[in-house]
């Protein structure tokens, strides 16, 4: 994954586990997002705090993008989106979960679904 990501989160849909995800909420962590990666695994994924809107530019692959809100409810999903694009500005949305394309539809993922983060504790 990027420059000093750790696997920090679970993404949760009612109680079941869905996706491991890499917590990108400083500078560097959000600059560089997933361009340095080749590909996504299925249940993987990046989590950008905060986040309203994003971009594809530079990267090998294509992405599905889920917009969230302050309280986790999915407010847009951007599906498939191929390399070298960018998204609409959502006033809406606080973060921005970035997974592999064709999770969102395979993980039942919908606008008006409510996630659960469950950060895990620093590891001393």
């Amino acid at each position: 994954m990027a420059i000093n990501m750790k696997k920090t989160a679970v993404i949760k849909k009612g109680e079941q586990n869905i996706i491991e995800v890499f917590l990108a909420d400083n500078f560097f962590s959000r600059l560089f997002g997933l361009l340095p990666t080749k590909q996504l695994d299925y249940d993987s994924g990046l989590l950008i705090v905060p986040c309203r809107q994003v971009h594809t530019f530079n990267m090998k692959y294509p992405i599905d993008v889920v917009f969230l809100s302050e309280i986790n409810v999915i407010v847009h999903i951007e599906e498939n989106m191929n390399p070298n694009k960018m998204t609409k500005y959502y006033r809406e949305a606080k973060s921005v979960l970035e997974i592999a394309a064709g999770t969102a539809k395979r993980k039942g993922l919908n606008s008006g679904t409510a996630l659960t983060i469950e950060r895990e504790k620093e590891r001393v």
